[in-house]
C-alpha cells in the first residue's frame, strides 16, 4: 500500500519509443511497482510509451525537450519540470537516463526536490558525461559493479550504488524445442545457435557470424539465427551482416531474422540449443543474457562488463574473451558435445536468473530512493 504521508516521486524519461533495454525496464518497472511509494511520470518527448504508461494508471505528461544546445527551449523545458515539480510536491525526482538529469537536475535544485538519475550505460569520461556529472545528484543508480567503477571514476564525484536490472520472464512454463521451432520456421532435427541483440557493431553479430563460419567447415547440419532489427546510430551494419554471410556462403544456414514482436522474442529463445552474447564492446548488464538464463539456455557471453557479473562460467553459463569467433565456436562445440554438463549449466542458469526479477529490481530501486532522499523531504 501507497503510504499517503509521503510525497509521491518523479521519474523523468527523455525517450517515448522503444529503442532499448532502458525503455523496456521503465516499462517492467511500472508494472511491478510495489505500492511503497507513488509515482508519476513526466516525458521529455511524445510517443507511444505516454500511452502506455498512462494506461497502466500512471500520471505521464509531456514536456518535449529538443537539443541541450538550445537554449531557450533548455530553459522553457527545466521551468517546466521546476512546475511540475512543486505542484506535484515531490520528494524526488530520478531521470531514468543521464540525459534526462541535464534538465531535471537544474529543476529540482530550483524546486527543492532530491535529485537522482540512473546511469544504464558505462559512462567515458567525455564532456557531456562530466557536464551531467556536475549537475548535483543525491544519488546515482547504476546497472551494474562496471557501470559504478566507470561512473566513479568520472569528476565531480557523486553517490553511487549498484541497482541491476530486473527482467520480466515471459515464459514461466518451459516452452518446448519442437513446438518453438514450428512455430518461427526452424528446422527440427538439427543443432540451432541463436543470438538476441540489436545490430550494433558493438554487439558483436560480426563475430557470431565469423564463429558460424568456423563450424559450419566441420558441423554440417549446424544452424543459426540472429534475431534484432537495425539500429538508428548504426544502419549500415545489417547491410555489412548480410554482404558477410553471402561471403562465406552459409546460405539458408545463417537467418538474420530482423526485429521481432516482443510476445515472439521467447519462441526465438526456446527454439536454441545455445544463446550466444559476444559482444565486443562494453555490456552495461545484458538483459537478453538473463532472458535466456531464465529459459534454461546455456549461454556464451563476452567476459566483461555486465555479463562478468550475471554469469558464473561452468555453474550457469560460460565466458570467451572479447572479439574472439575461435574461442566462441569451440565452446559451442564443447557444450553440444558434453550432454551432461550442458543439462548442469541449464538447471544452474534458471537458478541464477531468479537474482535479477523485476521484483528484486522494484525493491532495490525503492531502497536505494529511500536511502538517498532526504527525510526532511519525505
Amino acid at each position: 500500500m501507497v503510504d499517503r504521508g509521503q510525497k509521491p516521486i518523479g521519474i523523468v524519461m527523455p525517450l517515448a519509443a522503444q529503442q532499448g533495454g532502458a525503455e523496456a525496464l521503465l516499462m517492467n518497472f511500472l508494472r511491478h511497482a510495489s505500492g511503497k511509494h507513488e509515482y508519476v511520470c513526466t516525458f521529455l518527448e511524445d510517443g507511444p510509451l505516454v500511452a502506455e504508461v498512462q494506461a497502466l494508471g500512471f500520471t505521464a505528461s509531456v514536456f518535449p525537450a529538443t537539443r541541450i544546445s538550445d537554449p531557450a527551449n533548455c530553459l522553457m523545458t527545466i521551468g517546466r519540470l521546476t512546475r511540475w515539480m512543486t505542484k506535484s510536491r515531490l520528494s524526488a525526482v530520478l531521470s531514468w537516463m543521464p540525459k534526462a538529469h541535464l534538465y531535471s537536475g537544474p529543476a529540482a535544485f530550483l524546486a527543492k526536490v532530491a535529485p537522482l538519475w540512473f546511469q544504464h550505460g558505462i559512462p567515458a569520461p567525455s564532456r557531456i558525461n562530466r557536464t551531467i556529472a556536475a549537475i548535483p545528484a543525491n544519488g546515482i543508480l547504476c546497472c551494474s559493479l562496471a557501470a559504478k567503477v566507470a561512473q566513479d571514476a568520472i569528476s565531480p564525484h557523486r553517490p553511487t550504488a549498484v541497482c541491476y536490472p530486473g527482467v520480466s520472464f515471459a515464459q514461466r512454463k518451459p516452452v518446448a524445442m519442437a513446438y518453438a521451432r514450428a512455430r518461427v520456421g526452424l528446422p527440427l532435427q538439427v543443432p540451432i545457435i541463436g543470438m538476441i541483440a540489436r545490430l550494433e557493431n558493438w554487439k558483436g553479430a560480426h563475430v557470431f557470424l565469423e564463429a558460424a563460419r568456423i563450424l559450419a567447415k566441420t558441423q554440417s547440419s549446424m544452424c543459426f539465427f540472429i534475431v534484432g532489427g537495425s539500429h538508428p546510430r548504426d544502419l549500415a551494419y545489417a547491410d555489412e551482416l548480410n554482404a558477410q554471410a553471402a561471403k562465406f556462403e552459409l546460405g539458408n544456414r545463417f537467418l538474420l531474422a530482423g526485429q521481432r514482436p516482443a510476445s515472439e522474442v521467447p519462441l526465438w529463445q526456446a527454439a536454441a540449443d545455445i544463446i550466444v552474447h559476444p559482444v565486443t564492446g562494453e555490456e552495461p548488464f545484458g538483459m537478453a543474457i538473463v532472458e535466456a538464463m531464465g529459459m534454461g539456455k546455456v549461454v556464451i557471453a563476452s567476459d566483461a562488463g555486465g555479463p562478468r557479473e550475471i554469469i558464473r562460467p561452468g555453474l550457469d553459463g560460460f565466458l570467451i574473451p572479447r572479439g574472439d569467433a575461435s574461442a566462441l565456436a569451440a565452446r559451442i562445440v564443447q557444450v553440444l558435445d558434453n550432454p551432461e554438463e550442458r543439462s548442469s549449466v541449464e538447471r544452474g542458469a534458471i537458478h541464477r536468473a531468479e537474482a535479477f526479477t523485476v521484483d528484486a529490481f522494484v525493491k532495490r530501486v525503492d531502497d536505494l530512493a529511500e536511502f538517498f532522499v532526504p527525510t526532511t523531504n519525505r
